[in-house]
């Protein structure tokens, strides 16, 4: 290889390497703000529902202090009356004495003159019975008898009247109310105490989110910027990779088949930079017409890359279990520019003649053999070994969980092996696809719990940011090109209006005219520079056309792309990586549910327990009448040195329905959104 070639090539690597690095840096930064922001929103949803059972205690306090206020104006209104019934009672039993004296006194008067009337009747009845003075004695005597009768009658109501009022307990009463209206002040304290807490909770509470809502808004902020400058590296890594390196790319499928176990190596073929027709006719040019003889994929440990050579690879022809051949397409192929092969883990060996295996990283290299015209033409004698292509990793994915749904405990159906002494509320139920090769010991199952709050920042958000931020652009360039096409059809109508007043204009003169030629000779110039204006026009109309079309079919595949809309759309952002990072405390192992039958079912059907300990993702506890995603993470657990080579999954809990929860025993509503 000469020195221009070596110094291409290591540019070429240096950038694609630097590319790459920095792609991983800005990875890691994501996921760094990816966490930063998961935590915010884990504050953020805490704080809230502290202000929000702190609002609801408020609520209820205000109420019973108002109710205590109520009742302290009725035990004060209550203690005065008392008071004054002390009063008046106490002198009515004073004036009532007094009147019970006073007509005792009246009666005993009134007796002693019936008695004397009566000895005064005696004497006239015995002296002058029958006149006119014995009627008047014996009209006398009887009125007498009759007022002394009712003045012992009214002495008696007098006594008894004084005896009921002494007995009226006036003084107990004042006690009494004096007590209750203490009692209720001291409560009255009490409550005003606790709401005068409470609004201070309030207060520092709606604070508290208040900064967990600021933080959360500036995570959010962190994160797109992060999102934003990870997508413009990967793109500046696939623009250089195409450009400099053959748009060499693995491609893995996602979940990947270990049985099959089958991947994608593409590539785009080689186009010599000269072609036949730069050189003379009569000069011979047999090698700029074929440049390849073949294309050969070779797999090496992502470790080694740096170590990997063009002389390495060429000892390695030598062998073929350690590389793929690609032949170079024929003329009336369908695919003359880009190559898609095929391979699976049992088709290779990498170059340290090792078997590919699940979990190590891995990347591909392109050694280009030259034919010998075409290497005589360019005067350069070596073979072309590509750059690495992305390090990429063969993994077993776990199956994820399906039909996860709240049950109840008591429904025989959905769970036939329910324990009488359990203090669950209720059970979430979900089955998976038995895993091959896999013991079911080491396999962990974990649920957990996620809040399904507002305003705050979703997966949909993030994951269509890119999208999102393509199709403005993209819409801006065609709104401005459809406003340059409407100033172009403006262009090209009054030019066609010119052509059309100067053609009336070179017609109204007679052939031939002496007299006028000077105006035909400048019209005709006019009418040439409208008709070359015209065709400048509708070329410049055309180009843009065709701009918009472009644009239009972009448009249209980065729509065709664009994720597909989910069920749970104001979920926050959660994603498996965050999953595995979940500590052991907010999660709940599933349970294998036991079956009677014994018929070997391809699926398992698990278990997960809720009770008033379960915890939410973030290890909050259970909010009553709040919703929640049922997420359930496929997790290996078993050992250490195999964990590379699975990959976790997480259950589609963004198309999984919510349920309310509430303590209430078996009382819990799912929710399809």
């Amino acid at each position: 290889m000469n020195s221009y070639n070596e110094n291409l090539h290591s540019s070429v690597l240096s950038s694609l390497e630097s590319q790459e690095m920095t792609k991983k840096q800005l990875k890691a930064q994501l996921n760094a703000s990816m966490f930063t922001l998961y935590y915010a929103e884990g504050a953020e949803i805490v704080a809230q529902e502290k202000l929000e059972l702190a609002t609801k205690m408020y609520t209820q306090k205000q109420h019973v202090n108002n109710v205590v206020v109520k009742n302290k104006n009725m035990a004060d209104n209550l203690l005065l009356s008392a008071n004054q019934q002390k009063t008046y009672t106490t002198q009515s039993v004073t004036n009532m004495a007094v009147c019970a004296s006073n007509i005792q006194v009246a009666s005993n008067s009134i007796v002693r003159l019936a008695s004397d009337v009566g000895s005064i009747f005696s004497i006239i009845n015995a002296a002058d019975y029958g006149t006119q003075i014995y009627q008047q004695a014996l009209e006398a005597y009887n009125l007498i008898n009759k007022t002394a009768y009712h003045a012992e009658e009214t002495s008696q109501l007098a006594m008894e009247a004084s005896t009921s009022i002494a007995e009226v307990a006036t003084s107990t009463i004042a006690d009494e109310a004096k007590l209750t209206n203490t009692s209720v002040n001291n409560l009255l304290q009490i409550t005003t105490a606790d709401l005068n807490a409470i609004t201070a909770i309030v207060t520092a509470d709606n604070a508290t989110s208040s900064q967990a809502s600021m933080a959360t808004r500036g995570a959010e902020g962190a994160i797109k910027c992060s999102k934003v400058e990870y997508e413009a590296s990967k793109k500046a890594y696939n623009i250089n990779n195409k450009k400099f390196n053959q748009n060499l790319r693995v491609q893995v499928p996602k979940p990947f088949d270990p049985v099959k176990g089958t991947f994608t190596v593409s590539f785009n073929y080689y186009k010599s930079p000269f072609s036949s027709t730069d050189k003379d006719k009569d000069t011979q040019n047999l090698g700029l017409e074929k440049p390849v003889q073949n294309y050969n994929i070779i797999l090496v440990k992502e470790s080694k890359k740096s170590f990997f050579n063009v002389s390495t690879a060429e000892d390695l022809l030598t062998n073929p279990s350690q590389f793929k051949r690609v032949e170079v397409p024929q003329p009336d192929s369908k695919n003359k520019d880009k190559a898609l092969v095929e391979l699976s883990l049992i088709d290779l060996l990498d170059s340290d003649n090792e078997a590919l295996v699940l979990g190590e990283n891995y990347v591909a290299f392109l050694l280009i053999i030259f034919t010998e015209n075409y290497k005589k033409e360019i005067n350069t004698f070596d073979e072309y070994l590509s750059a690495p292509s992305e390090t990429f990793t063969m993994t077993h994915t776990l199956n994820p969980a399906e039909k996860i749904k709240p049950v109840k405990e008591s429904d025989p159906k959905e769970t036939q092996d329910t324990d009488p002494q359990s203090t669950s509320l209720f059970d979430i139920t979900f089955t998976v696809k038995k895993e091959e090769n896999i013991k079911l010991a080491d396999l962990d199952y974990r649920c957990m719990l996620l809040p399904y709050p507002d305003n705050l920042l979703t997966n949909e958000e993030l994951n269509t940011l890119e999208y999102k931020i393509e199709t403005l652009e993209i819409e801006e360039e065609i709104t401005q090109y459809e406003a340059e096409i409407d100033y172009l059809n403006e262009e090209i109508l009054n030019i066609n209006n010119g052509i059309t007043q100067l053609n009336a204009e070179i017609a109204k003169y007679p052939k031939p005219d002496p007299k006028h030629a000077a105006e035909i000779e400048i019209a005709k110039r006019k009418l040439a520079d409208f008709k070359n204006a015209l065709n400048e026009a509708k070329a410049k109309l055309a180009a843009v056309n065709s701009e918009v079309t472009k644009l239009k079919a972009q448009l249209a595949e980065i729509v065709k792309d664009y994720p597909k809309p989910v069920k749970n759309a104001n979920a926050f952002f959660f994603n498996l990586n965050l999953a595995e990072n979940i500590p052991a405390g907010n999660y709940t192992s599933a349970g294998l549910v036991k079956t009677k039958s014994d018929k070997v079912e391809p699926f398992i059907k698990l278990e997960v327990k809720i009770d008033s300990t379960t915890t939410d993702n973030f290890g909050n506890p259970l909010v009553e009448n709040k919703k929640y995603i049922p997420v359930v993470l496929s997790y290996f657990n078993g050992a250490e040195i195999s964990k590379n080579k699975y990959t976790n999954q997480l259950s589609d809990w963004e198309n999984t329905d919510t349920f309310t929860y509430s303590s209430l025993t078996n009382n819990h509503t799912t929710v399809t959104n």
